[in-house]
């Protein structure tokens, strides 16, 4: 491509001098690396054994049955995580009602387009009796 003495507005339909580009394996990138442990632990951690969340869930879960269901002040440490629990599962039911209704409107496309396949993945997740 010519140079020109404006480069812009001709510069957005360059192409880029490299196309060079990180790919990342998981599609949840954790950058690793700003803890004090060992990297490659902390890695192996979070995809072998536990995400950040189902760390942080257990933890919670086992500070709030430590404390009971005693009445604290509104503004206690154990009120706070309460409230942030019952957030976190709030948004976990309207993610599960969202990803029903995904699932229900792709296989209704589905039955429409296709509908021997349809059936065929609708059998495949069908209960058994006595399953």
């Amino acid at each position: 491509m010519a140079d020109f003495p404006f480069t812009w507005p001709y510069s957005i339909f360059q192409a880029p001098k490299t196309l060079d580009q990180q790919i990342n394996p998981g599609w949840f990138d954790v950058n690793i690396n700003n803890y004090a442990g060992t990297p490659q632990i902390e890695r192996d951690v979070v995809e072998k054994v536990a995400s950040f969340g189902k760390q942080l869930g257990i933890i919670t879960d086992a500070v709030l049955e430590l404390a009971g269901s005693k009445p604290r002040p509104d503004n206690s440490a154990v009120t706070r995580l309460r409230d942030i629990a019952d957030k976190i599962e709030a948004l976990k039911d309207l993610n599960k009602a969202s990803l029903e209704s995904e699932a229900r409107s792709a296989m209704a496309r589905l039955a429409r387009l296709e509908p021997a396949t349809a059936r065929s993945i609708a059998a495949g997740y069908a209960k058994k009796p006595g399953a």
